[in-house]
């Protein structure tokens, strides 16, 4: 044990000074650390581990609680996103739709008995769940075959983003719709002053599109625009006096690297694929 602590690099005696100040100000904290000491050095080292023991606890059971939490939004963001959606098109009438980068399939869901599912994801352990919800998996793409076309969170996935969108326009039918959610927007005065935005990833991500680049590029393929929505303050995620508390203080350089909802970060794009 101690061999696996010193490749590591932690510290193997807890009672050297200096090794256990690292160990507290990297495992728990410049605050706690003060609170660990003075109970090992009051109450030994049971109450310590004791405590640390309970620290983890708590850490555990908030991170499952999180995740429910993050669930429980991003359902609550489906509906709003959907609620938008049938603003711009006939949902009732039923259909053939896609959803490129589908998941698990959970957005699809919300479409009725009325539509034919499909969905194209890299991950196999998803397309298994998203079967299981009905979604087809396994197709052909064909010329003028959907009335719907989503990217939800994923155009900034594709390395040939502009070519798929064009496909996507021979893909669907004539009045078909091709919708973007949650995508990012760097037409936003959070990505103009710290040249980033929350829920990007660089490691992942191939084109940074902004409303004026994404209405460009669909004008110039054919389609016609019909609305660009930035869901921001009615949304799970917006709390708009928390989030421009948070902006002051990255703006001000006292917290850099904290990371927010803001106006305009995120967008909604409602193109069609004209009649003639």
């Amino acid at each position: 044990m101690c061999e696996e602590l010193k490749d590591n690099n932690l510290p193997t005696d807890i009672s050297n000074k200096k090794d256990d100040d690292l160990f507290f100000k990297e495992f728990f904290g410049a605050r706690r650390q003060t609170i660990l000491k003075l109970c090992l050095e009051r109450w030994g080292t049971p109450i310590y581990f004791l405590i640390i023991f309970l620290s983890l606890s708590n850490f555990i059971r908030k991170s499952i609680f999180e995740d429910k939490e993050l669930t429980r939004k991003r359902k609550k963001m489906y509906l709003q996103e959907f609620a938008r959606l049938k603003k711009y098109f006939n949902i009732d009438k039923g259909g053939n739709v896609l959803d490129i980068g589908c998941g698990t399939g959970d957005f699809l869901s919300l479409f009725g008995i009325q539509w034919r599912k499909y969905g194209i994801d890299i991950s196999e352990f998803a397309r298994r769940i998203a079967k299981k919800k009905g979604v087809i998996t396994d197709f052909e793409l064909k010329d003028e075959f959907f009335d719907l076309i989503i990217f939800r969170g994923t155009i900034q996935h594709i390395p040939d983003p502009i070519h798929r969108i064009g496909e996507c326009y021979y893909w669907l039918k004539k009045g078909g719709g091709l919708i973007f959610l949650a995508t990012p927007n760097i037409n936003s005065i959070y990505y103009k002053l710290f040249n980033t935005l929350p829920m990007l990833n660089e490691h992942y991500n191939f084109f940074l599109p902004s409303d004026k680049i994404l209405k460009q590029i669909l004008t110039n393929l054919g389609f016609g625009v019909k609305g660009i929505v930035y869901p921001y303050k009615n949304t799970p995620y917006g709390h708009p006096l928390r989030d421009t508390f948070c902006f002051l203080l990255k703006f001000l350089k006292i917290k850099k690297n904290i990371k927010f909802p803001f106006y305009k970060n995120i967008m909604e794009c409602y193109a069609q694929k004209p009649y003639e």
